[in-house]
């Protein structure tokens, strides 16, 4: 499975846009991520990016993208599973 969530703007307008984006994986099954570590994960890179966010002034601009893939080394045994996850938070000039 993967996921991923994207948006720019003041650190308000980030949060808001990123809240709708993440309740897509992290809705409930079947309609989300299916695998409940890879949806704590998601949870979890939700609240970093948050705290991450909190270090910004109101007015500063900001851009943020974080995805993530889970996988297994041999997919018909669902073996050796993990995660690869992906975090930018940049900021804009005004």
């Amino acid at each position: 499975m993967s996921w991923s969530v994207s948006a720019s703007g003041t650190p308000s307008e980030v949060r808001g846009r990123l809240s709708e984006q993440f309740k897509g994986p992290l809705a409930e099954k079947p309609a989300g991520l299916s695998d409940d570590g890879e949806r704590e994960t998601v949870q979890r890179i939700a609240e970093t990016i948050e705290q991450c966010l909190g270090t910004f002034g109101p007015e500063n601009k900001v851009s943020v993208s974080a995805n993530g893939h889970m996988g297994f080394a041999d997919w018909d045994k669902k073996t050796g599973g993990y995660q690869t996850v992906n975090i930018s938070i940049t900021p804009k000039a005004a």
